[in-house]
């Protein structure tokens, strides 16, 4: 072979290492471009799903003042309560729903309002809920009460404070302030997920103490409101309601199921209206899924507005 032939041999492969770098070089840059471009449409995908929750409260948020204006009550049988199966949208669809989260357990009364009804109350709900012990139903709820107040000794005899929580591995401290999400109860001493998957239904965290509305509340938190409450008390007072919402506490009172002995402590507030609600909806849009929640207050005079966002769990 002459000298020439093995250059031209040289130049060859150089030519062919050359494009197959190029082709390398190439694919990357291609996959790194697609690779930002999907970024980028899940970016834009997310804040256009974020708008549509931003309007989607303001909407909801215009029908309950509609609501107050037309009734002095609250109950599911009025439009918010309607849940939205499917709403189509631009690329996607909405769903959700309004939630009377005072229809629901607060777990901050546990320290807001009489502690000790309350504590009570809150061990009925658990053992209606979860079929919990009445020891393990007692422990959680004086749990979860020294888990949100401030100072650091245990209630007796089933409490817990950093003294319990630092002994753990990971080991941590109490809250010793109040929940913001009903979530919170998952980190609370002998809670267990199935006891927490029982109760979520039923429980709410808001920011100041709040009444248990009778018109809206699930058969599980009537149920407890009385440890005296005969079996299917709770259903039967959500049948009683049904199509026929009490129009204030002594008629509540009078109901079936209450006679006698089933009257509610008078550490237990109740009411037929309702202040704090929980919008709960998912958006899609294209590949794009939003889980999202929002937290309204409707003040006395109907003024709505938001006391938190939250998305993928409230």
């Amino acid at each position: 072979m002459n000298r020439r032939t093995q250059q031209r041999g040289v130049a060859l492969l150089t030519a062919m290492l050359i494009m197959a770098i190029t082709a390398i070089i190439t694919t990357g840059m291609i996959a790194s471009m697609n690779l930002a471009l999907q970024r980028s449409g899940n970016i834009w995908n997310a804040q256009q799903n974020w708008w549509y929750g931003i309007g989607i409260e303001n909407w909801l948020g215009a029908q309950l003042r509609k609501e107050a204006e037309a009734t002095e009550i609250d109950s599911l049988e009025e439009y918010w309560a309607q849940p939205v199966d499917y709403l189509p949208i631009d690329g996607g669809s909405i769903s959700g729903r309004i939630v009377d989260l005072q229809g629901r357990f607060n777990l901050n009364n546990l320290v807001l309002g009489d502690s000790e009804a309350e504590m009570a109350y809150f061990a009925r709900l658990i053992a209606t809920v979860a079929d919990a012990d009445p020891v393990t139903a007692q422990s959680i709820a004086q749990a979860t009460k020294d888990w949100i107040d401030a100072d650091v000794e245990p209630t007796r005899p089933y409490g817990a404070e950093d003294n319990y929580y630092l002994g753990l591995t990971p080991a941590y401290r109490a809250g010793n302030t109040l929940m913001v999400s009903p979530s919170e109860i998952e980190a609370v001493r002998d809670m267990t997920p199935a006891i927490y998957r029982a109760l979520l239904p039923n429980i709410s965290a808001l920011p100041e103490a709040t009444t248990i509305n009778v018109n809206t509340a699930p058969a599980p938190v009537l149920q407890a409101l009385s440890e005296n409450m005969p079996a299917s008390g709770g259903e039967q007072l959500v049948e009683e309601r049904s199509g026929s919402p009490w129009e204030d506490v002594g008629e509540f009172n009078q109901a079936g199921p209450l006679a006698g002995a089933g009257q509610v402590p008078e550490g237990i507030p109740l009411d037929v209206k309702t202040r704090y609600f929980l919008v709960a909806g998912r958006i899609t849009v294209a590949d794009s899924e939003t889980q999202f929640y929002t937290v309204l207050e409707r003040a006395d005079n109907g003024a709505v507005h938001v006391v938190r966002h939250a998305t993928d769990a409230y």
